[in-house]
């Protein structure tokens, strides 16, 4: 916890987008190793070598279906879509961060993090109910994120932000919570990275084009963190 702490307050004041994948990657491979080292094994954590969970691979497709629905639809609520930090930068970097930012960045840290490691080192240490609190740490790793994509976007302000941002992350941790039944239940991280990182691309190729301007906007403005 005081790993995931610290590694959420650096990385979101001190560093940002610069390195984001490649630290979130280390900080990974040191969790895996703080676990290893109180004797948890990788089949424990999760990440055992294995097939993919079939569960995995239909809830990431239906979470690719259910964005496309949305955009396809005249009456999609674009605007909620639009996101200014999705259309900044160029096409190629568009694509880094929805096949690489996002599953190997985003997903795989915190799949490993939160469904993999923290969760069996509360159970050793005694927890009666692991993932429910992981799950609330989740949640709770998910105010700075969510108070900053409320502020670049202009969503809301003053008092109503902070109810989005303590709302926004009560969902993280509760979708959190979805993700470890579905890691119990197939005895892998894999099947829960499968549905985080492709829930996370397709809605941020969603920002992308949420507003139909992604051909104009990906040319120009200025970088801002995601």
């Amino acid at each position: 916890m005081a790993v995931l702490t610290a590694h959420n307050l650096i990385q979101n004041s001190i560093f940002n987008e610069r390195g984001y994948v490649v630290s979130n990657l280390l900080v990974t491979a040191g969790l895996v190793g703080l676990a290893r080292s109180q004797g948890l094994s990788l089949d424990e954590i999760g990440i055992a070598p294995g097939d993919l969970p079939k569960t995995g691979v239909v809830a990431a497709g239906m979470a690719s279906a259910g964005v496309a629905v949305v955009l396809a639809s005249r009456r999609s609520p674009r605007p909620l879509l639009s996101d200014r930090r999705a259309v900044s930068g160029s096409s190629a970097e568009v694509a880094r961060r929805a096949l690489v930012r996002f599953p190997l960045g985003t997903a795989l840290f915190e799949e490993v993090a939160f469904r993999g490691v923290l969760p069996e080192l509360l159970e050793r240490a005694g927890s009666t109910r692991p993932d429910a609190m992981s799950a609330v740490l989740f949640g709770l790793w998910h105010i700075i994120p969510t108070r900053h994509a409320l502020r670049i976007n202009k969503v809301v302000e003053g008092r109503r932000r902070v109810i989005l941002t303590i709302l926004g992350s009560a969902a993280a941790g509760l979708g959190g919570y979805v993700l470890s039944l579905v890691r119990r239940s197939t005895g892998s991280v894999l099947a829960p990275w499968v549905i985080h990182a492709t829930t996370n691309s397709a809605a941020y190729l969603a920002s992308v084009g949420g507003d139909g301007k992604l051909s104009r906007s990906v040319r120009g403005g200025p970088e801002v963190s995601m």
